[in-house]
């Protein structure tokens, strides 16, 4: 329940002073994979795309995706650190595209 309030006052925060719609994007890469990760920001809805390939024996096996969608009134949304264009969710630094 603190997560979802503190995300609830942080986006609204934030909103009252600059609209943060848009798209995000990511790119990492590991020891064992590469991710790309796409957030679609519109009002209060989230979606994130996330197309990742495992490296497996040094071999890259093909992409696969997931994708994932939340509002920032469910409980089970992350936590989120908005610095101007960049958004932050855990270790993963998101740049909004122009």
């Amino acid at each position: 329940m603190k997560k979802f309030i503190y995300i609830a006052i942080l986006f609204a925060a934030c909103k009252s002073s600059t609209n943060h719609d848009g798209t995000y994007v990511s790119h990492v890469e590991g020891q064992f994979s590469i991710a790309d990760d796409t957030l679609v920001i519109a009002d209060t809805v989230i979606i994130n795309h996330t197309g990742f390939q495992k490296i497996r024996n040094g071999q890259i096996l093909p992409k696969a995706f997931k994708t994932r969608k939340w509002t920032l009134h469910s409980p089970d949304a992350p936590a989120m650190q908005i610095n101007g264009d960049q958004i932050q969710i855990g270790n993963t630094t998101y740049h909004k595209l122009p």
